[in-house]
């Protein structure tokens, strides 16, 4: 298994109460403050599109690069909406920093969710590897937009870093929309995790229609990304080196038609491969054909191609660099 089992440094130490309590704090805090898709150029307004170039379609899909995003997005180009979103992955194992360079944070989150592509709202959830002083911690969590991130699960993980999900952890997860009454609509978000069934969870948030726009679906790996008032630089924390991880059974319901990630209609499938702030390396990508942990500058013709999700919504994602 790549990385070393959760909870314990990579010499074995056990945290104590207070370095857990440090990290999960470390954590929510960089997950509520979390960007929606930045590009290279930042972000330039709600609703507006946002900065990097659009590269040529391959087929039906088009590619977007980020600097905290990687995966697919499906975002409407007509007066249709997204009602659900979903996704199966498996929990990836992580390799944190050795020494001297231990105490370097580094994050990774796999999520589905609705909105955040074109927009500034985000209804997503998913699991997320932390490594925090040298010690990986692993999460379930879900955010509903305006509210920060919440951290799920037992009792145990979240105060002691024990019987929380590991590597190799089953996920299911989805996001459902229905009509609420007076402008509200209601957002269903449930997660489950089929090995350790004690960290699923289910629940049922409210946002106004003309505020959550449900404009996009998506099926995302994420480092997070602050954007503090201008003229402060985006803020970036690296990416957790993951190996490689991969979605399966990749859904969504757009304009009443239900279909896999390719097989909408409704807009632009639109392939993301995540890059550096200064747009010159890949750090994430679908379908690369190098082998990953391979340092892939943007130059290299053909180093992270433009692929279509295998049929029946499944992508593999392969790690390339943190920075």
């Amino acid at each position: 298994m790549h990385g070393a089992s959760g909870g314990v440094s990579a010499s074995g130490k056990v945290p104590s109460a207070s370095a857990v309590a440090q990290a999960r704090a470390s954590f929510i805090k960089a997950m509520s403050a979390h960007a929606p898709a930045v590009g290279a150029g930042g972000w330039v307004s709600p609703g507006a599109k946002r900065a990097g170039a659009a590269h040529a379609a391959s087929g039906s899909v088009t590619s977007m690069a980020s600097i905290n995003w990687s995966g697919y997005a499906d975002a409407e180009s007509g007066s249709n909406t997204v009602s659900q979103v979903s996704g199966n992955w498996t929990v990836p194992a992580v390799t944190c920093l050795p020494r001297p360079y231990q105490n370097q944070d580094a994050f990774l989150a796999n999520w589905v969710g609705i909105d955040g592509f074109s927009d500034q709202t985000v209804e997503q959830l998913g699991s997320a590897t932390q490594c925090f002083e040298g010690v990986e911690y692993y999460y379930v969590w879900y955010e509903m937009y305006p509210a920060g991130t919440v951290e799920e699960g037992t009792t145990a993980c979240i105060n002691d870093n024990v019987d929380c999900p590991k590597p190799g952890d089953k996920i299911s997860a989805s996001v459902t929309v229905t009509a609420a009454g007076s402008g509200e609509n209601n957002y269903k978000l449930t997660l489950t995790d089929h090995t350790r069934p004690q960290e699923s969870f289910s629940t049922t948030q409210q946002c106004a229609a003309a505020t959550c726009t449900d404009s996009s679906a998506e099926w995302i790996v994420e480092r997070p990304a602050v954007l503090p008032p201008p003229p402060a630089p985006v803020q970036i924390l690296p990416l957790a080196d993951f190996w490689r991880t991969s979605f399966s059974s990749a859904d969504v319901v757009s304009g009443g038609k239900y279909s896999s990630i390719q097989g909408f209609k409704d807009g632009t499938v639109y392939d993301i491969p995540m890059t550096d702030d200064t747009d010159s390396y890949y750090l994430a990508c679908v379908g690369q054909p190098s082998p990953p942990g391979t340092l892939l500058p943007i130059s290299q013709a053909n180093a992270c191609p433009t692929v279509s999700p295998h049929p029946g919504g499944g992508f593999g994602e392969s790690w390339d660099s943190s920075f």
